[in-house]
């Protein structure tokens, strides 16, 4: 059995391709195209609202079309994370107990924290396909720039050593 292949569009993004080893045997292997952008409409407001912030800062050229359930199964989770923080905070604003109700038997946990619990272990799964985690980003290495957008960044910007050298022409 052993380790799954590693997809070859995950080796070119990762900069470990070898033609030799995955160029013949890997041949017909489907390429996933499209990229993601608006959101399905039937996504309530606040998970379109999740969708787009998501989509406007995710590592771009990775997350294409075919991935938009696991992309939608993260952004719905987040967006139940989020309600039930706010709903444990408003709980946890009226006492002194956080984190706690008030039961037949007694105190008990909060109902919102497990919901968050869960939440959170889907949108940590869900974040380690899409490339979402600080652990999953250096896995992927992205296309650079286009030289148009380096050229309106000075931090990128490659003729910005010629201001260095006296006479250097811009």
């Amino acid at each position: 059995m052993g380790r799954r292949p590693k997809p070859t569009a995950l080796h070119k993004l990762q900069g470990t391709y070898n033609v030799t080893d995955h160029g013949r045997a890997r041949k017909y292997e489907p390429v996933a195209i499209g990229e993601l952008a608006e959101p399905p409409p039937d996504l309530t407001d606040s998970q379109q609202e999740e969708w787009r912030y998501a989509v406007l800062h995710m590592p771009k050229g990775v997350v294409k079309l075919i991935d938009r359930n696991i992309f939608r199964v993260w952004v719905e989770a987040s967006d139940r994370h989020n309600v039930a923080r706010t709903m444990q905070a408003m709980l946890d604003r009226d006492t002194k107990l956080k984190l706690l109700i008030k039961t037949a038997d007694g105190l008990g946990p909060s109902p919102y924290n497990d919901i968050m619990d869960k939440c959170a272990k889907t949108m940590f799964r869900a974040a380690q396909e899409l490339g979402f985690s600080p652990s999953a980003r250096p896995r992927i290495h992205a296309d650079m720039p286009a030289a148009d957008a380096m050229k309106s960044d000075p931090q990128t910007d490659p003729w910005k050593f010629l201001e260095v050298i006296p006479g250097g022409k811009r």
